[in-house]
């Protein structure tokens, strides 16, 4: 642009909080160089929780199976722990390197928050996906996009002029 053209405006510039500074506090000081023996120990201790995380994953997303029936007849006791579950698997999945898997438990969580009554063949298609995208070691975006679009459209049929309870 010709500066002939335009007014002279001046220029600000943001410093934008880091991480550590929204999550330690304003007068969080970032360290100057950090030892590479401390970073290899810190890598190596994300690996490993990875791995048990990835594990223990597999066994939070195989027991939700047993809540889908009780929570689709309406227990409350059962809604309640497949929320907690998927709850806390959507806050972590992403984290540990299973994105795809934290989306399906988002969706399942905004189903169970939404609606009153659930229909257990909703649950459970949720509970497949998380499952299926696990045993492809992490999933497919793509497809993941498809069956959440797919889900979508299943709890609309499903729910056809029932108001959401949230």
């Amino acid at each position: 642009m010709n500066d002939a053209q335009s007014p002279e405006v001046p220029a600000r510039f943001l410093r934008l909080p880091s991480i550590a500074e929204r999550k330690l506090g304003a007068d969080f000081t970032a360290p100057v160089r950090l030892d590479p023996r401390v970073l290899d120990q810190m890598q190596e201790t994300i690996r490993e929780l990875t791995a048990k995380y990835s594990e223990n994953l597999k066994a939070q997303v195989g027991s939700l199976f047993s809540f889908v029936e009780p929570t689709g007849a309406g227990e409350p006791d059962a809604r309640s722990q497949l929320y907690s579950m998927a709850h806390e698997i959507r806050g972590l999945a992403g984290t540990f390197g299973y994105p795809t898997v934290g989306r399906f438990a988002h969706s399942l969580c905004a189903y169970l928050e939404n609606y009153k009554s659930v229909v257990s063949t909703v649950l459970r298609f949720h509970v497949e996906a998380m499952y299926d995208a696990l045993q492809q070691g992490g999933g497919d975006e793509i497809l993941a996009s498809e069956t959440l679009a797919s889900l979508d459209r299943l709890i609309a049929l499903t729910h056809d002029g029932e108001r959401s309870a949230g």
